[in-house]
């Protein structure tokens, strides 16, 4: 809203990146070395001008250790950023690397050197700016924000794109849960807010409300993930993790649960990804598969219990978050009645959202599996952060199972390293057979993407990218 910094941009209808804020781009023969031409003219809200120096000076922030930038081992590859002169940016890299062009256009916004130069870059006590921005680049500035209430934003007369935005002002209101979100959009309180997927066939009938619905090229995907951390979980074992495979009925949770607007996930990528891979293990619903790989396991089935060489039920503790999250509930709710039913005993527990992410990435675990969700990427590569672990310093984060697979992390170097899309592609999908076979999740569904926006607005044009990428083109009919 308030800052906005790519370079490049994707095309909405063929995903190839285009210009945005460089009106121009050439890479040299070998691939390591990257030029960008700013569009001139450009400039903050405050009417100074925004060049290649306040790039460079995002730039040399983000990588300095102390600052703690989140996604600063994504720019291990740079060797240099340079601001050649106001309007020129160049990026040497080390080696080929496929994501490169678009890591280092998105991941470096611009900000404004004027401003910022002489503030603290990480702490909000010292540095107003990070929380109430007053100089910005986006098509909104910041008015007011209330914490857990409001957000006010007005339009920037300043914006670069094409001038002000359509709308004078915007604002996001804090809402307790999805269904308060849902009857002010309805009532016509709101002109947008959260459709679950049992209110959307009443949402699409609703006088004042378009519902605009795509299968996303970066889809949002829904998986379980299974504790391979703790030395003797009993997710350790694959054939546990098998039998949990089985013993759920992915088929149900997108037809009863989804609605039928989920479809069956069965590895890392989805059907919407130009790697995907169709020839993995699925594991259809098959409770007798799943009796089976337990006692693989060394369990016994008895009496409608599965046990252990000790006698004892076969107990695990699946947690999920935030405890408002009704889709979460309800998958939580159909796991325990199918785990029951070959004898596995879930204790289900919810969790508030900083919880929740506090618990799946402690070093100590007391769970055994979690609902969780990724948003797939475009780039490929990029989901190689959720599989690698650094054994010597091992995070939790993003690989919160701690799944540790040579091979795996090689594959997908080995797709970052050339610009063959042939030859990456038969190594992520290979990642995706290996994946699928050791099970450290249980994939369910990937989920279609839709929202309702109140007919007044108009100028949306859903594709595979969503409706927002040309909000800033969107206006109000006002009706008579």
């Amino acid at each position: 809203m308030v800052y906005t910094g790519a370079l490049l941009r994707l095309d909405e209808k063929t995903l190839e990146y285009i210009p945005n804020m460089a009106e121009s781009y050439t890479i040299s023969d070998d691939g390591l070395t990257f030029t960008f031409n700013l569009r001139q003219g450009m400039k903050w809200s405050d009417g100074e001008p925004l060049t290649a120096q306040d790039f460079k000076y995002a730039y040399d922030q983000a990588t300095k250790p102390e600052n703690e930038f989140p996604y600063l081992s994504q720019l291990d590859f740079i060797a240099s950023y340079e601001a050649l002169d106001d309007y020129t940016i160049q990026v040497v890299i080390k080696e080929v690397y496929a994501p490169a062009l678009g890591q280092m256009s998105g991941l470096i916004t611009p900000l404004p050197k004027h401003i910022w130069e002489n503030l603290d870059w990480k702490d909000p006590e010292k540095n107003p700016e990070i929380n109430s921005p007053s100089v910005v680049s986006g098509p909104y500035k910041l008015v007011e924000w209330k914490r857990d209430q409001y957000v006010i934003f007005e339009a920037n007369e300043n914006y670069w794109y094409h001038g002000r935005p359509n709308f004078d002002r915007y604002v996001i209101e804090i809402v307790p849960d999805t269904d308060v979100g849902y009857q002010k959009m309805k009532n016509g309180e709101t002109d947008t807010g959260t459709i679950l997927p049992e209110q959307l066939e009443e949402a699409r009938n609703l006088p004042n409300i378009n519902v605009y619905e795509w299968w996303p090229a970066a889809a949002s995907w829904t998986y379980i993930g299974l504790n391979m951390r703790t030395e003797g979980a009993p997710t350790q074992d694959i054939n546990v993790r098998h039998a949990i495979n089985y013993a759920i009925d992915k088929d149900l949770l997108t037809d009863e649960v989804m609605l039928g607007q989920a479809k069956r996930l069965c590895s890392v990528f989805p059907e919407t990804s130009w790697v995907y891979n169709p020839d993995v293990p699925c594991y259809d619903y098959d409770p007798d598969k799943a009796i089976a790989a337990f006692e693989e396991a060394g369990y016994t089935f008895q009496d409608g219990k599965m046990l252990d060489a000790d006698g004892q039920q076969l107990t695990l503790k699946l947690i999920y978050g935030p405890n408002t999250n009704k889709i979460r509930e309800l998958i939580a709710t159909v796991v325990q009645d199918q785990l029951s039913e070959v004898g596995v005993n879930v204790e289900i527990q919810a969790l508030e959202w900083a919880s929740f992410l506090e618990a799946t990435s402690a070093a100590e675990v007391d769970w055994d599996m979690f609902i969780g969700g990724w948003r797939a990427t475009i780039e490929p590569h990029i989901m190689y952060t959720i599989w690698e672990l650094d054994k010597d310093n091992p995070s939790y984060d993003l690989n919160s199972v701690g799944y540790d697979n040579d091979q795996v992390e090689q594959l997908f170097r080995e797709g970052g390293q050339t610009y063959d899309t042939a030859v990456r592609k038969e190594k992520y999908q290979e990642v995706q057979r290996i994946i699928a076979e050791e099970s450290p999740y249980v994939f369910l569904y990937y989920s279609k993407a839709w929202s309702g926006q109140n007919k007044r607005i108009q100028g949306i044009e859903p594709t595979v990218l969503g409706i927002g990428w040309n909000q800033e083109d969107w206006y109000i009919q006002e009706t008579q």
